[in-house]
């Protein structure tokens, strides 16, 4: 019961949070690529992040012709390629373009377990790529409390799958330990303790600009020289 009623409370939050911009509807105009190419637009009537019951959030959403059309149409993260906003709303485009990719959710018995969603980008090095997108905190909700935090995830070279390592300004190598248990231990071993031993203020540095993780990925290349 307790979980249903954080639920219903998410679904309300979220509806609010992302209701349609009733004053500026060309905030809501976007161009949707299909993973066949075909390109469609039309206006999000319901954002990926508005509150689902017993679905996760990042997923899918609807669209229609006009501001205010029936037309309705629902897309799922599994058919689209990348979503763009035509009316931009900053310099650097970090809210006005959206990708889909698999982003893992591995748990001890199903360790290769991912899932197809949409992300920011944040940036690249010669490593990999960094992507985010805002979601439910997990920890935060095993402790009973509800809240929406900016989630951070790396996908690095070789690999197919974004794997998160930052909740709100919390650092969490968890998933990307359970990941890459077989393939890349030393490396996530020797993230880890770089991470450790730099401390508040690093952990700190990383929350204010996530890049910073990727970069101390590269750091492990080099010295390693591989």
């Amino acid at each position: 019961m307790k979980r249903i009623f954080l639920a219903l409370i998410m679904a309300t939050v979220c509806v609010f949070a992302n209701a349609q911009h009733a004053d500026d509807p060309e905030k809501d105009h976007v161009s949707v690529t299909l993973n066949d190419g075909t390109v469609v637009e039309g206006y999000v009537r319901t954002y990926w992040v508005d509150g689902k019951l017993f679905k996760r959030m990042n997923t899918s959403f609807t669209l229609s012709e006009t501001p205010d059309g029936n037309d309705v149409t629902e897309y799922d993260a599994d058919d689209v390629r990348s979503i763009d906003f035509v009316k931009k709303t900053s310099e650097d485009g970090r809210y006005d373009h959206l990708e889909s990719h698999l982003v893992a959710n591995p748990s001890l018995l199903k360790p290769k377990r991912v899932q197809r969603q949409f992300v920011y980008v944040e940036g690249e090095n010669e490593l990999g790529k960094m992507y985010w997108w805002n979601g439910v905190d997990s920890q935060n909700m095993q402790l009973g409390k509800m809240n929406i935090s900016t989630i951070y995830g790396v996908c690095l070279k070789g690999d197919s799958v974004i794997v998160p390592f930052m909740t709100g300004n919390v650092i969490s190598l968890n998933a990307m330990r359970i990941r890459y248990k077989k393939t890349r231990r030393d490396f996530v071993e020797y993230v880890d303790k770089r991470v450790l031993k730099g401390g508040r203020r690093l952990w700190d540095s990383i929350a204010y600009n996530p890049m910073l993780f990727l970069e101390i990925c590269r750091d492990y290349k080099e010295e390693e020289g591989t």
